[in-house]
């Protein structure tokens, strides 16, 4: 059988390779996870291990180094990702191999159990440890994926099409990553706040990039405050003008915005200053207008009494629409009230005459009464003189 070297020995000791049906790189040069990703791209991938018989070609490999003595780690291409969870009942425990985001195994060799998560980002190294002639005590370790370590690469088929080379990206705050049912070279990606993206594979690089040729570096995630995505995914300033935030002028600023009226002067001042508040509320600036609209200020002039009539001036027509009803209504309330109070007084004043004619009536038939007494005693006694 023919093999082939995919790498030289460094004599810096960075790289280790062997020839094999599967060809595998030890490099020693520690880099984190994501670092170790790309170094192994484009020819190769961070290696898998699904199963025994693959387990035992990588064991060789190391048991290969010029150094065998106590323990060793070395990244694999197993993570999970910030929103799966850790399943302990299965072999991968909820992990994925990077290099096509598959869970498929026969090997379930974990020399040390993921905490239960659903938030974390998780990566895995294989360790283990020499006893002088073999390698015991190995298995998967997850771990933070910031630490650096050592890393293993396996060579690519050259056969494979290069599509089929691409890892699959991964992208924070990603709701769904799909291939395109229209173009086998696309991926439609869809982020958690609802916008969608195409992604092409480069048959340079063997890395995604947007549509445009731009890189995916942070394509989901959040904007800072006051920043929004703009169709090309990129951060752009949000212009809460749009809104109409503010109760009179708003200037829309890098990532904010600040409110502001202009005085009696003309001259533009900050909404919460002095001169703001002894203004009345402003209306909105049409959308395209430089000219900011703000209610007239001038006092309304109070009512004057001409021949007995009422003249309003008012240069505000609002102030004048509001007072005008007001006034009529007091006006009103003041006729009613003298209605009233005129009927009571002519109420009482008819009572108090009918009560002074009994009073007259009574008096007079007592005075007739008297009268009659008298003439009758006075006929008596001329009667008895007689």
């Amino acid at each position: 059988m023919e093999y082939y070297w995919i790498c030289l020995w460094s004599v810096l000791g960075l790289g280790l390779c062997v020839p094999d049906d599967e060809h595998y790189t030890l490099h020693l040069k520690p880099l984190n996870f994501d670092k170790a990703l790309e170094a192994c791209l484009p020819a190769s991938f961070l290696t898998k291990v699904a199963s025994m018989e693959e387990a035992m070609k990588i064991l060789k490999v190391i048991a290969n180094m010029p150094s065998t003595e106590g323990t060793f780690e070395f990244w694999v291409g197993l993570r999970k990702e910030k929103l799966d969870c850790v399943k302990n009942d299965t072999p991968l425990k909820g992990f994925k191999w990077t290099v096509d985001s598959s869970s498929d195994t026969k090997l379930d060799q974990w020399k040390s159990l993921p905490k239960p998560t659903c938030t974390v980002i998780h990566c895995v190294f294989l360790s283990g440890e020499f006893n002088g002639t073999e390698i015991v005590n190995w298995g998967f370790v997850p771990s933070t994926c910031k630490t650096n370590r050592p890393f293993i690469c396996k060579q690519r088929d050259g056969k494979m099409p290069f599509m089929d080379q691409c890892l699959t990206p991964h992208i924070l705050e990603a709701r769904s990553l799909r291939p395109d049912p229209n173009n086998p070279h696309k991926l439609d990606l869809e982020c958690s706040s609802g916008q969608l993206f195409k992604l092409t594979c480069s048959a340079m690089t063997l890395k995604w990039k947007r549509d445009d040729g731009s890189a995916i570096d942070g394509i989901c995630a959040s904007c800072k405050a006051g920043y929004v995505r703009d169709g090309s995914g990129n951060c752009v300033d949000n212009d809460e003008c749009r809104g109409q935030p503010c109760k009179g002028q708003c200037v829309n600023t890098e990532g904010s915005y600040l409110c502001k009226c202009r005085d009696k002067n003309g001259n533009l001042q900050d909404e919460g200053s002095v001169s703001c508040n002894e203004l009345p509320v402003a209306t909105f600036t049409p959308e395209g207008s430089d000219t900011y609209l703000v209610q007239d200020h001038t006092p309304t002039s109070k009512p004057t009494i001409q021949d007995g009539s009422i003249e309003i001036v008012d240069k505000s027509g609002e102030q004048a629409k509001i007072f005008i009803p007001v006034l009529i209504a007091v006006m009103t309330l003041v006729v009613l009230v003298v209605v009233v109070l005129a009927t009571v007084k002519c109420c009482l004043r008819r009572r108090s005459q009918k009560l002074a004619m009994k009073t007259t009536e009574k008096m007079a038939i007592k005075r007739a009464e008297a009268s009659k007494e008298k003439y009758s005693l006075e006929n008596t006694n001329e009667k008895e003189a007689t």
